[in-house]
């Protein structure tokens, strides 16, 4: 697959698309879509290595049970790193959701609903990152890409 900047189109979940020439710094990436009203209590967007689960730079990962959170996380050889918990959600179940992760230098800039939401520091270099995955409980209506 190609980069994913074409005119935007619903995917299918799990989804996972490739980035050619990986991320690079000021790459926007805007993931649109809606929060199943039942069904699963979470979703997430991943920014990883290739289609496996192995290695993921950055696990964006809204909860709606327990307190209702977004963890944010890095998996490393097949092991998570620590947690950092925003205690905050800002997703609705059955709503509409625009997220835009923003690549800066230092973090990941991540915007939910034109709102700054939070800041990840990349815990490992983010220009190996090659693809995207969005998993659970959301209707994808697109990703789209602003290089």
């Amino acid at each position: 697959m190609g980069i994913i900047k074409s005119p935007p189109r619903a995917r299918p979940v799990p989804f996972t698309g490739m980035i050619e020439g990986g991320l690079q710094d000021g790459h926007k990436i805007t993931v649109m879509g809606r929060v199943l009203s039942t069904g699963e209590s979470r979703f997430s967007v991943n920014f990883q290595m290739d289609h496996t689960d192995h290695e993921i730079a950055f696990h964006f990962n809204p909860r709606f049970e327990e307190g209702r959170y977004v963890v944010c996380n890095t998996k490393q050889l097949g092991k998570w790193g620590p947690e950092e918990r925003k205690m905050q959600m800002p997703f609705q179940k059955g709503s509409l959701f625009e997220i835009c992760f923003e690549v800066e230098s230092s973090a990941f800039k991540v915007m939910v609903n034109k709102n700054i939401f939070l800041y990840y520091v990349h815990r490992v270099p983010f220009y190996q990152l090659n693809a995207i995955s969005v998993k659970g409980g959301v209707h994808l209506s697109y990703i789209s890409f602003q290089i």
